[in-house]
């Protein structure tokens, strides 16, 4: 994507009039490309949490940290959140998740919580049951 715009840019430098066809094709062609991908992902993902909630087991979870991504969707941030989960049927494990969570959810996520949450057996996929 930067090849293509730094093309238009050094031909606008120059002062060549009418810049190549093909390079903009190409740098708007990948910023559609960068934009589906983007959008995408957080299409997957919530579909992905979805499966997992309708299929899942139900457990309990003690949120041992949290952090930061650095970035916020609708001015929400994007959390990491590493929980302890204690299936009912199976020995416990620790696993990472990502979450967009609202402000008002918060003060409800501190290290040291019990949340409710689904997982998959056999694998480590969990999902908030309250998410």
């Amino acid at each position: 994507m930067w090849l293509p715009l730094g093309v238009l840019i050094y031909l606008g430098v120059k002062g060549v009039e009418e810049p190549p066809v093909e390079a903009l094709f190409a740098f708007f062609g990948l910023c559609i490309v960068f934009a589906v991908l983007l959008i995408g992902s957080f299409f997957v993902g919530s579909l992905e949490k979805e499966k997992i909630k309708k299929n899942g087991i139900a457990a309990k979870a003690t949120i041992v940290s949290l952090s930061d991504t650095g970035l916020f969707v609708n001015n929400q941030p994007r959390l990491k959140i590493t929980l302890d989960v204690q299936p009912p049927y199976d020995a416990r494990f620790t696993t990472t998740v990502e979450y967009i969570v609202p402000y008002s959810f918060l003060p409800m996520l501190q290290p040291g919580v019990t949340v409710p949450v689904y997982y998959i057996e056999g694998t480590r996929e969990v999902a908030l049951a309250d998410l």
